[in-house]
């Protein structure tokens, strides 16, 4: 692969006002790094600089030679495939057959080659979206928050195709993303950014380490802010933890409350979508009550979103039927906020004041514009997705606190330990069917995949996040 690429000086302007100022960086060969940053922090702004899709104020990207190549896969990859399927997006990009066969054979999706995006998970996506960038055999690959819409089977597998990529053939990687955690494993170098600025550069447990005596802690996975706070290094991974001697008593059990008022009841529940060759909610019965949040767990594709579809009547199932106590009180966020944002500010989409927020930025204010709603009865579609920690916790204590308030709240989450912290219960469904409904730490807390490192860590205690731990 090529040599380092610098930047230096670099500096964004939008409107007058400055998203980046003074970036200077370098990117080693056969590399990944980890861009940090809040909401709004310039994460997707300097990417979209590095791969020329914005013009830059000021500064440099000096390549290591004319022949260095880089790709670019956006926030939401479907958005920017111009093909039908993989076969066609390859042919526009002008991979050859044989280019074809040899990405698709390395990345093991050759069966996606002519399957309509339509049809697609979230997490197949993101893989035909790198599948996409590689045809057209770059030295470095620029992807946007990659794993935040993924479920956790999904973000192992991307992360280990990456760790495959960048190890085997080379391939530099930035990857932008809030969260840490799933990146922790390829032993990243980390580039974090606050209001356009650099704020820790270096491997990745120095860096942690800057932010923490810098009193930047949201930018820093709980689990090892669990360590640092404790005076120990962040450990990289589980095994490393392990050596560490750390020992923690156990959490308290919690008493679930009972006698709580029926809000929403589906009796029976099937639904399927037209293109879809098997139900993708089947016979599914469940109540949910007054004064409690209810999490929707489950992989890419199992059946969420089309529950809370069916739950808020915006459709209706082939067979059974929902029951709602308060039919008016109902509010629903579907996953793109975007045209909600636009409805309430009474503004056309793509205004220019809805523009200049990231997605986290607009994600948050529509949960906001949700849980503060007054209705009765709030359902929530990924609620947590492309939020930076703080704005995770701001949300996750707003839905716990309308629960309290007698209110219920149901939201769809991929997050374990979104779901321990702020759901009461959970439902967790398999291909459309219920494969468990009852206390969301008896979930988290009993699961091996599904679960948060501290349950891994500190097995048998009941320890399941960094707020059991203080």
């Amino acid at each position: 692969m090529g040599g380092c690429l610098r930047v230096e000086g670099l500096e964004v302007a939008n409107g007058g006002r400055k998203v980046l100022s003074g970036i200077s960086f370098s990117i080693p060969p056969s590399s990944v790094t980890a861009l940090l940053g809040r909401n709004g922090s310039g994460k997707t702004t300097l990417l979209k600089v590095l791969c020329g899709e914005k013009e830059k104020s000021a500064g440099s990207v000096l390549l290591p030679s004319p022949s260095f190549s880089l790709a670019f896969v956006p926030q939401n990859p479907s958005s920017s495939m111009l093909g039908g399927c993989l076969r066609e997006e390859m042919e526009i990009w002008g991979a050859h057959d044989l280019q074809v066969f040899d990405v698709l054979a390395f990345l093991g999706i050759s069966h996606l080659l002519d399957s309509p995006f339509s049809s697609l998970s979230r997490g197949q996506l993101e893989i035909c979206a790198l599948a996409a960038a590689l045809c057209q055999s770059p030295d470095l690959v620029l992807l946007d928050e990659p794993l935040s819409p993924l479920d956790a089977i999904s973000k192992r597998h991307l992360s280990s195709l990456i760790s495959s990529l960048n190890s085997e053939l080379g391939i530099s990687f930035l990857i932008a993303e809030h969260d840490l955690e799933g990146l922790l494993s390829l032993s990243p170098r980390i580039l974090a950014l606050e209001k356009g600025e650099v704020l820790a550069m270096g491997a990745a447990k120095e860096a942690m380490e800057d932010l923490w005596k810098k009193g930047e802690k949201d930018l820093i996975p709980d689990f090892q802010k669990l360590y640092l706070s404790k005076g120990f290094s962040p450990p990289l991974t589980l095994k490393e933890a392990s050596f560490i001697p750390l020992s923690l008593p156990p959490c308290p059990t919690r008493e679930e409350e009972a006698g709580k008022e029926e809000a929403i009841r589906a009796s029976h529940l099937s639904f399927a979508w037209p293109s879809s060759p098997s139900l993708d909610i089947f016979d599914l019965s469940f109540s949910a009550f007054f004064g409690e949040s209810l999490a929707l767990v489950g992989e890419n594709g199992s059946g969420k979103s089309t529950l809370l579809s069916l739950l808020s009547g915006l459709k209706k199932p082939r067979f059974g039927k929902v029951w709602r106590k308060e039919k008016k009180e109902i509010f629903f966020l579907p996953q793109d906020p975007l045209p909600l944002l636009a409805l309430e500010e009474g503004k056309s989409l793509g205004r220019e004041e809805l523009l200049p927020l990231s997605s986290g930025e607009r994600q948050k204010r529509a949960d906001f514009l949700a849980l503060e709603s007054g209705k009765k009865v709030i359902l929530l579609d990924e609620p947590s997705q492309n939020l930076d920690s703080s704005a995770r916790m701001q949300v996750g204590e707003k839905i716990r606190q309308r629960a309290q308030n007698g209110d219920l709240v149901v939201f769809s989450t991929h997050d374990p330990a979104f779901c321990a912290s702020f759901a009461d219960r959970a439902l967790c469904l398999l291909k459309g069917k219920k494969a468990f409904l009852g206390p969301s730490r008896e979930l988290v807390g009993g699961r091996t995949f599904f679960t948060t490192p501290f349950n891994r860590a500190f097995p048998q205690k009941n320890i399941l996040t960094l707020k059991d731990c203080l």
